[in-house]
């Protein structure tokens, strides 16, 4: 919930992020209660989507690099495979520069199920925004665009920041 009064300037910087933070969580936190009603409904369980998040954002990985970020031994990930490809969400595909790796990828099926569950995101954002004057749009995209391009600097010079990659491990 925020916390300042809207009738009085805010008294810093830090207060106004703590506003925004808190006020993002809590919209946020009314939609996670929605989308986990959807995603039960849907027929894909939650180890599934976050496969297909890992995936969407870093591309076709070899299942054992996908089981260490889960948390699972090899096995286990396979298992979840198994069923992800049996709905046609992944498919599995021996790696061209070393046949010995078996390569995890999302199909369309996995992007479209990955984008029904995820369209909150995008509703929260516009709704966030959609109050703005544009020129408060227009510093909120470059400040985005920054952040990205910092996001982006720091993981290519090893991945030590507060990203949300930040210590996903390395084989």
């Amino acid at each position: 919930m925020i916390l300042t009064d809207a009738s009085r300037p805010p008294a810093s910087r830090e207060e106004v992020l703590r506003d925004i933070v808190d006020g993002i969580a809590a919209l946020a936190g009314r939609r996670r209660c929605a989308v986990a009603r959807q995603v039960h409904h849907s027929g894909i369980s939650l180890g599934h989507l976050q496969i297909l998040w890992i995936l969407q954002e870093h591309g076709p990985l070899p299942v054992s690099r996908l089981a260490d970020w889960l948390g699972i031994g090899a096995p286990n990930a396979t298992g979840l495979l198994d069923r992800m490809e049996q709905r046609g969400l992944v498919v599995r595909e021996r790696d061209a520069g070393d046949r010995r790796v078996v390569l995890a990828r999302m199909t369309d099926a996995g992007r479209a199920a990955v984008a029904e569950h995820d369209g909150w995101k995008a509703e929260l954002i516009e709704q966030l925004l959609a109050p703005l004057p544009m020129e408060q749009l227009v510093a909120v995209a470059e400040g985005v665009r920054r952040s990205c391009h910092d996001a982006d600097r720091t993981l290519a010079a090893g991945g030590t920041g507060s990203g949300p990659a930040d210590g996903v491990p390395q084989r």
